[in-house]
């Protein structure tokens, strides 16, 4: 139906509601000139499937119009938020830590997140709070004890997230709970870069980056990863039910920087795979 080769899924707040819209591009992300049509959210009745939503056709109602009139929101309301800490070798050594033997979890709350664009408000009273950029998975099928084999099988798409953290709370507390989920410590990009079931991506090609001011901080291949996307997927399932919208940040590479008031961060992908950035000022 569609020549362009990309579709995104994003959220636009029109009258007293949010809408979920999508936007076809030739790959790379949504911009202000580009064309949304309004459908129902993917990810609203877990029996569905959220491709089919996504992708068949919108409703000849449907609001229709150009992102750039619009105000933008986030673009799906998950039930969680999974991190994955110490995912690459030459991180976790760069913080002293040791390399974990199996994935290392911990939850970000929903309330955490942000759009891209809107400001990172950091917690007065703490000495170092770092920026962490990452790939994040959104789960578009229920999963429960899935096997590696089948896990990108639940896979809607990808977006990126900067997965903020208070250092001085990582090491008093133990538990990260309070480090990783203060308001706003969250931002994620304004748009879903939905995949078909399945697909796997070139994770040599792909590298996540992060921008502090003018200076690259971050820049690694998610093939660097020292768990790749099934085993987090599988791994995860076989503790807690997925729900479709639920998000993994799978980690961060060397590099992460401490943010100040009045810094200006820049998380992005590189390679045959464009992902929406996350930008935000720093407050």
């Amino acid at each position: 139906m569609h020549s362009t080769s990309a579709l995104w899924l994003g959220r636009l707040r029109s009258g007293e509601r949010d809408r979920t819209v999508r936007v076809f591009t030739a790959g790379p992300p949504p911009t202000d000139d580009d064309l949304f049509e309004e459908i129902d959210d993917p990810f609203a009745d877990p029996a569905a499937d959220p491709w089919q939503r996504a992708g068949g056709p919108a409703s000849p109602t449907a609001l229709r119009g150009r992102l750039g009139d619009h105000a933008l929101a986030l673009p799906l309301t998950p039930s969680k938020i999974i991190g994955v800490g110490r995912n690459f070798r030459a991180h976790a050594a760069e913080l002293g830590n040791e390399v974990p033997t199996e994935p290392l979890l911990f939850f970000k709350p929903p309330s955490a997140l942000t759009l891209a664009g809107q400001p990172i408000v950091l917690p007065r009273g703490y000495q170092r709070i770092d920026l962490e950029a990452e790939l994040v998975v959104v789960i578009g099928r229920s999963a429960r004890g899935v096997a590696e084999a089948d896990a990108l099988q639940h896979v809607a798409g990808y977006m990126l997230g900067n997965d903020v953290s208070c250092r001085d709370l990582q090491r008093s507390d133990k538990q990260w709970t309070r480090a990783k989920g203060f308001d706003t410590f969250a931002p994620i990009s304004a748009f879903v870069r939905l995949t078909e079931p399945g697909r796997v991506l070139p994770l040599d090609q792909v590298f996540v980056t992060a921008t502090h001011g003018d200076r690259r901080c971050q820049r690694a291949p998610l093939s660097d990863m020292i768990f790749g996307l099934p085993a987090l997927i599988a791994y995860i399932s076989a503790c807690m039910t997925l729900k479709p919208g639920d998000l993994i940040f799978t980690g961060t590479p060397e590099g992460v920087h401490p943010l100040a008031p009045g810094d200006h961060v820049q998380i992005a992908a590189e390679g045959p795979f464009p992902l929406a950035p996350v930008a935000s000022p720093v407050v």
